[in-house]
């Protein structure tokens, strides 16, 4: 990390014209430029820290009849350029006003040269759950010019560049716990030197200066990559394939504004987007026929002729419409990944002869007579329990664990009830820690990998009955606890499985487990956690991969929003950035922070009991559990908090019974904690989970 060079420093006073009243507003302020050494690293960005104290109201009048924001120093007045940066700085001032305190302290962030911004929100975006950041605000717009400031003076026109100039604003709050990173711990001693005057307190007795400069270190390790590119960003249309409820679709839709793009949306006759109250969201709604049939690509490309509508890429959230997209993509000449390799991933069969997964038993059947007649086949007698799933399915729906032949009859019954013509893999029970591996790959190349301990589901518990058992997900926790040379073995290997597919450029998520792993969930003081075993495997009994499924997409809703949290990487993003064959911009937001994760952070599904009807007027349950147990939102006791939360299904909707097969949440939850063992997340975890109320009648 390089040192940090503070720069001359200047007072103020500066003064805000009225709004609807008489009196002006004026606050004191002190304001001086920081910039990491040149010399010791690649430097993207600079800072300009300004101190704001005694906010008053006064009745001085501004010199001109059309009064704009002033700065005054001594007998030195200029005017403020109207820009995001003064609208940001006059809200600030007068909330301080309102509130009544003693003052804030804001520290700007801005260009070190001459650029175009990769993503509007981007500064929001890395700084998702930094310490003392109380408000995050970009100044800037998709696809914006920005110019470096001639920061060469402390003077008030060197102010007004400054604030011209602003990328970003970031208020200081209450300090939050200190982020643990060697690489921020040996910045510390760096910064040392740059102390300066300020006295200013905050609350908990810390001094502003103290606080802008811990900020200063975080944003060292969140925005060291170039946000500006030389090159200018052209406007271009992203078309998303099928969509969900609007909460699911925000991060796509806000991602794809701040990238610059116009988003059109494919989607069903009678969609929420074509309500008066979203027609708005999306540059255009493209109403035809979903169904996922051979014809879909072609309806596709006709709705879009029909319209006059012309696209730079096509991608999906739902695996069934991959296919199509891809085909389009062919159709256009847009990017895309092979239509075989596609296909192969969407089979798991395919998916399971291709890595060479090796099971006792491996069956692909296609009914109960099928079953019956590769059952006769057998030479060796039945190892239960046998799993049983389409070989074409998603979202864990129709996956059975059986421990009887009656059981496995009747699970691949349900499957020809649930899904009629599905091929049905029989094959048996892998056991091992379950994990999903995330890549981020652009010219074969790994730009991003994460591993996610996925914890285990009703099925995986011993004894559980197969009437209510099922393996939807209830627990996810990032970063991975499994031993570094098990991760090693996961990014290597599906790194090459991944390209012997032919998959080059694009996100993936792959689900797998760990058989003979050196890890394992187990119960330690009532927590489940993956822990290292009792008794390791033999040396001979190598830890091996068995694949589950490969995803062409993003990993699931919650799971986008607590990589952002946890590195700073939005999938949404890179999976709409890959599809318009932007490597440029699909690269660089790729980049986590230089610390790695900036906490533990656990994912909570909470998934509905049974079927029903949600009744009518109740709180959302999320809502509920937040006013009834506020101590659980944020319990700072346990240093804990809830960085997310979602309530997934509303009052009045209808809910499947998951016995037949089709899953669904109630209630998801986003933990995380940098100051304690992940134990304590999990074990509140536990208790969030217990207190949830899932109301289906």
């Amino acid at each position: 990390m390089g040192a940090l060079i503070t720069r001359d420093e200047a007072t103020a006073i500066v003064q805000i014209p009225p709004i609807g009243g008489n009196d002006v507003t004026q606050a004191a302020i002190r304001w001086h430029v920081n910039r990491q050494d040149e010399n010791c690293q690649p430097s993207y960005f600079q800072t300009v820290d300004l101190i704001l104290s005694d906010v008053i109201t006064t009745t001085a009048r501004l010199s001109t009849r059309n009064p704009q924001a002033q700065l005054i120093q001594g007998c030195l007045r200029i005017e403020i350029i109207k820009t995001r940066a003064l609208a940001f700085l006059t809200s600030v001032i007068n909330d301080v006003l309102k509130q009544g305190s003693h003052g804030v302290a804001i520290k700007l962030v801005l260009p070190v040269e001459n650029g175009y911004v990769v993503r509007s929100d981007h500064l929001e975006q890395r700084l998702y759950g930094c310490p003392n950041a109380q408000l995050v605000e970009g100044f800037v717009a998709p696809r914006e010019y920005l110019k470096r400031p001639n920061l060469s003076s402390a003077s008030l026109e060197s102010f007004s560049d400054i604030l011209a100039s602003a990328a970003g604003g970031i208020v200081l709050g209450d300090a939050k716990p200190k982020l643990a990173s060697t690489a921020l711990e040996d910045f510390s001693s760096t910064v040392a030197s740059a102390a300066g005057k300020l006295s200013m307190t905050s609350a908990i007795g810390k001094s502003q200066y103290a606080l802008l400069l811990e900020l200063e270190k975080e944003l060292l390790g969140r925005y060291s990559l170039p946000w500006l590119i030389p090159e200018p960003i052209p406007e271009r249309t992203i078309a998303i394939l099928g969509h969900r409820s609007l909460f699911m679709m925000e991060r796509w839709i806000r991602g794809g504004h701040a990238l610059g793009c116009k988003v059109l949306i494919f989607g069903p006759h009678g969609s929420w987007l074509e309500e008066p109250q979203y027609t708005g969201l999306v540059e255009q709604f493209l109403p035809i026929d979903m169904t996922a049939d051979q014809n879909l690509a072609q309806r596709i490309l006709d709705a879009l002729q029909e319209s006059g509508s012309k696209i730079d890429g096509i991608t999906t959230t739902m695996d069934v419409y991959f296919d199509a997209a891809a085909q389009v993509s062919l159709e256009l000449g847009l990017h895309t990944s092979p239509r075989e390799s596609i296909a192969m991933a969407q089979d798991k069969y395919a998916t399971r002869t291709r890595f060479g997964n090796s099971t006792p038993l491996t069956l692909l059947v296609t009914n109960i007579d099928d079953l019956r007649k590769q059952l006769g086949t057998l030479v060796l007698p039945i190892t239960y329990p046998l799993i049983v799933k389409p070989s074409r399915g998603w979202c864990s729906e129709g996956v059975f664990k059986v421990t009887t032949e009656s059981e496995l009859f009747t699970a691949v019954s349900k499957l020809n009830t649930f899904q009629p013509g599905v091929r049905v893999i029989v094959e048996t029970y892998v056991d091992g820690p379950e994990v999903d591996a995330n890549f981020l790959l652009w010219d074969d190349e790994i730009h991003f990998f994460e591993v996610v301990d996925d914890f285990p589901c009703t099925a995986d518990l011993p004894g559980s009955a197969f009437a209510v058992a099922n393996f939807q997900e209830l627990e996810m926790v990032y970063p991975s606890n499994l031993i570094p040379s098990e991760k090693e073995m996961l990014k290597t290997q599906i790194h090459s499985f991944l390209l012997d597919s032919g998959f080059r450029n694009g996100i993936y998520h792959v689900e797998a487990r760990i058989q003979n792993s050196a890890m394992e969930y187990n119960t330690v003081d009532g927590v489940v956690d993956l822990r290292p075993k009792d008794h390791p495997p033999p040396p001979d009994e190598k830890p091996r991969i068995f694949i589950l499924e490969v995803n062409v997409r993003c990993p699931g809703w919650m799971v986008i929003w607590a990589t952002c949290y946890t590195y700073g990487v939005d999938y949404t993003a890179a999976q709409m950035l890959a599809a318009l064959g932007d490597g440029t911009r699909f690269k660089i937001l790729s980049q986590p922070f230089a610390f790695g994760a900036q906490a533990n952070v656990e994912s909570i599904f909470v998934p509905s009991p049974k079927g029903g009807t949600i009744p009518s007027g109740i709180k959302p349950f999320c809502e509920e559990l937040r006013d009834r147990r506020p101590d659980l939102m944020r319990a700072e006791d346990k240093g804990v908090e809830a960085v997310k939360i979602q309530t997934m299904q509303f009052s009045g909707e209808k809910v499947a019974d998951p016995s037949t097969g089709s899953l669904s949440f109630g209630a998801s939850f986003n933990l995380a904690t940098r100051e304690v063992e992940r134990t304590e997340m999990l074990r509140l975890g536990q208790e969030i989970r217990k207190e949830v109320r899932i109301d289906i009648r």
